[in-house]
């Protein structure tokens, strides 16, 4: 039985579906939930009548050039997005049929699809999965990478789809991928400076990178020797308290965030981007005696740094390794510094934008509830990671970053401060 090799995150292997149990079921997150071709066939095939009867209610076709044998059908979600076979928080497919009866869909999430990259086939999993922040992203040790066996059988719903491959001619930079991903996890794993402080010198690689790239005489020793001079640089400790090195300026700060302040209260009244700020908005515009819409950048942002300095340098402290694992788990499974069709300069906006959503949406709801609870961390993270990777909310918050101007590392400055 034929057997692939799999470069996995160290916790990989420890991660169970919990079902019911989960307090953020995938079942019903409002996602696109898409029916491969073959599941589709076994389903119209399901002779019980009450399925039979249901299954045009519940699934639908997709056709035209969308459709693909991948996504071949998709299921129709209720009202309130969730699908409509889950009952009782337990997939009915599942419980009637099996759990080979799912579609790699599924079956797969939170896995996500094998990749190439160099000499390697890679997987990594989903933290918009609370279950997979738990097992992977609280544990206080350092996330680190193996390889495990994966039978490529019909029941291996992974290893049966295609596997996807990382294309080295994206960029001038891209053949140095694994050396370029490797520098930018030794930087975020140096726990002797801050983590916006490590973020900022990942920042400050990739301009020195893309500066050299533009002279175009750089080979493969140049680049390593380039990235491996930051790495030592932080490991030695020079990078440490990088940004304080920066002038501040509160309401420079404020509009700099102002876009992700826009993006977090956008949706009032409609579906809700981060429905836990909206009170912390509210109850704060009520204080001021004005309505939320009134609010200003630097209300907001003045709202959030009062919350934070009683609660997010202590996050920080204790359980800092949450985010370093965030952005680990990122930086790979990404291939970061090539995760959005940018120039290299650019990636580090996706990592600052996150960093800064992370602070604003752990410090405003804890200036109401008192505390940042494990709860709240696991929500704030699946919220985070959903609408950065599963909408077009992040790319749309980088290319106005980038349209106003404001995608320098001294503007990015701003979005990484405490």
């Amino acid at each position: 039985m034929e057997k692939i090799k799999v470069l996995v995150p160290d916790y990989y292997e420890k991660f169970f579906c919990i079902g019911s149990a989960c307090e953020d079921n995938c079942c019903e997150a409002d996602w696109k939930i898409f029916i491969d071709k073959s599941t589709y066939n076994l389903y119209r095939n399901i002779k019980e009548p009450k399925f039979k009867k249901e299954l045009p209610e519940r699934i639908k076709r997709i056709k035209g050039e969308n459709a693909s044998d991948k996504n071949y059908a998709q299921i129709i979600l209720d009202d309130n997005g969730r699908c409509k076979f889950l009952e009782n928080g337990i997939c009915s497919i599942q419980a009637k049929y099996g759990f080979k009866t799912l579609s790699v869909t599924c079956l797969v999430f939170p896995r996500k699809q094998l990749k190439r990259l160099g000499g390697n086939i890679e997987s990594a999993l989903s933290v918009a999965c609370p279950e997979v922040i738990r097992v992977g992203l609280f544990p206080s040790e350092k996330m680190t990478f193996k390889f495990i066996e994966i039978e490529k059988t019909h029941s291996k719903a992974l290893a049966s789809l295609p596997i996807l491959h990382f294309d080295e001619k994206i960029n001038i930079l891209a053949k140095h991928a694994l050396i370029l991903r490797h520098c930018c996890i030794e930087i975020m794993q140096t726990r002797t400076i801050s983590v916006a402080d490590r973020l900022f010198a990942i920042g400050m690689m990739l301009k020195k990178l893309r500066e050299l790239s533009d002279v175009g005489t750089f080979d493969e020793d140049s680049i390593s020797r380039c990235a491996g001079q930051y790495v030592a640089s932080a490991k030695s400790g020079q990078f440490d308290n990088l940004l304080a090195s920066f002038a501040d300026n509160e309401i420079i700060r404020a509009d700099v965030k102002a876009i992700l302040f826009n993006t977090a209260v956008s949706s009032v009244g409609k579906k809700r981007t981060f429905p836990h700020f909206i009170p912390c908005v509210e109850k704060h515009a009520k204080n001021l005696n004005k309505k939320p819409e009134e609010l200003t950048h630097l209300e907001m942002s003045q709202m959030v740094d009062k919350a934070a300095a009683v609660f997010w340098s202590d996050f920080l402290e204790k359980r800092g390794h949450i985010l370093e694992n965030y952005f680990v788990n990122h930086i790979f499974g990404t291939v970061f510094p090539f995760s959005i069709s940018l120039g290299i300069q650019h990636q580090i906006l996706i990592l600052a934008e996150s960093y800064a959503l992370f602070r604003i949406l752990l410090c405003a709801p804890a200036g109401l509830d008192g505390e940042i609870t494990d709860a709240n961390v696991i929500k704030t993270i699946t919220e985070v990671f959903r609408h950065t990777n599963h909408s077009s909310m992040i790319q749309n918050v980088t290319d106005n970053y980038i349209l106003s101007g404001m995608d320098s590392l001294a503007h990015i400055s701003f979005l990484l401060r405490d």
